[in-house]
């Protein structure tokens, strides 16, 4: 059996049941931090912003990593400004009760921290097959 729990809002008095009754049961419990094929599709579906859903796609289809050259010489464009769309997707997830407020985005970008991007890559193995799951043969589509 499998139940899913999500309060928006809570009360502290409730919070407060709710947590020592889970701390009670908490062998019993899994809990799953990380990105599954289901948060991955949910995410796809609503990262609407086009060149956030190339890039996303180009990292997924190049096996987890992909160079800002490459993203160019797909699509001249301007890498600049799409975190931004990733960022309102996964507050959007945990206001939604999707995942977590603490689930980490899918993508990392590469290069200093300051100035340009020199690519994306995917957070992890795990990650990167949830979204090939989520996105299935869909990952050459541009």
């Amino acid at each position: 059996m499998e139940i899913v729990v999500s309060v928006k809002e809570p009360t502290p008095e409730f919070e407060r049941e709710l947590l020592a009754l889970l701390d009670k049961h908490r062998a019993a419990l899994r809990h799953n931090p990380g990105w599954n094929t289901e948060r991955a599709r949910l995410f796809c579906e609503a990262l609407t912003q086009p060149r956030a859903r190339f890039i996303l796609r180009e990292v997924i289809a190049r096996n987890g990593e992909v160079s800002a050259d490459d993203l160019r010489e797909a699509d001249d464009s301007s890498l600049r400004g799409h975190a931004g769309p990733i960022t309102r997707v996964l507050k959007k997830g945990a206001t939604e009760g999707w995942w977590d407020s603490g689930l980490k985005s899918p993508l990392i970008a590469l290069g200093p921290g300051s100035g340009k991007v020199l690519g994306y890559r995917i957070r992890d193995e795990e990650t990167l097959a949830a979204f090939r799951a989520a996105l299935g043969d869909t990952t050459n589509e541009k």
